[in-house]
């Protein structure tokens, strides 16, 4: 083999080289290098938000027919530090009639973290969902629902299933709001079908920083 020839042959498959090198490996899993920066336990409240098609004169979007909506929530999130959550939540809903019922289920979802302090949040898996209809009249033991020797009792009415779900998938964007990531206010994003909808706002705190804010830790 001539100089030459043997020249263009090594720049060849040093080139060839770099673009193999430079493709996706089949089968290898994305990793968000800003997971880790949110990770724990944190505390959330989400209050509503209206949508503007709501308000529009001769409810175009659907709001006397629109479903059972969240209209607040409380409850508790962890993050693993690698894109993966987990939560149980307690929900007011509402419709349109003011028939109220408590909500409650276990969720799990995913999550991004971008370099900027923003992010993405979703809600993807519901489970273990407790439904009570809270517009009877309350009686005997309280707090109410009660488990036992009272009204209303917890869990007495069957949640709806598959296309009338109350809950199910969600799409959020965060924003760390604290220095040392303690905090992070979130929206929701998504609207599958469009119409009227109540869009969910919140806060979630980690619970150990929210006592040492307040003199109560070390």
């Amino acid at each position: 083999m001539s100089r030459n020839l043997k020249t263009r042959f090594s720049i060849f498959a040093g080139v060839f080289a770099v673009g193999l090198g430079s493709l996706p490996i089949q089968g290898k899993q994305h990793v968000d290098p800003h997971a880790s920066l949110l990770k724990g336990s944190y505390a959330f409240r989400m209050t509503p938000v209206k949508s503007f098609s709501a308000d529009v004169p001769g409810d175009p979007a659907g709001v006397a027919g629109a479903p059972r909506q969240d209209v607040l929530r409380i409850g508790m999130l962890t993050a693993d530090g690698a894109g993966n959550l987990s939560g149980h939540t307690l929900a007011t809903t509402d419709t349109d009639l003011g028939q109220t019922w408590l909500v409650e289920f276990d969720w799990t979802g995913k999550y991004v973290v971008n370099g900027n302090g923003t992010g993405f949040f979703s809600v993807d898996n519901i489970t273990n969902m407790v439904c009570t209809d809270m517009t009877v009249n309350h009686t005997g033991t309280s707090p109410h629902p009660t488990a036992t020797g009272g009204t209303p009792v917890e869990g007495n009415t069957v949640c709806p299933t598959g296309t009338a779900a109350i809950e199910g998938h969600e799409d959020y964007a965060f924003v760390f709001s604290t220095p040392g990531r303690t905090s992070f206010e979130f929206i929701e994003t998504d609207n599958s079908g469009g119409g009227a909808k109540i869009f969910m706002t919140g806060t979630a705190t980690r619970p150990d920083q929210s006592e040492k804010s307040q003199g109560n830790g070390n």
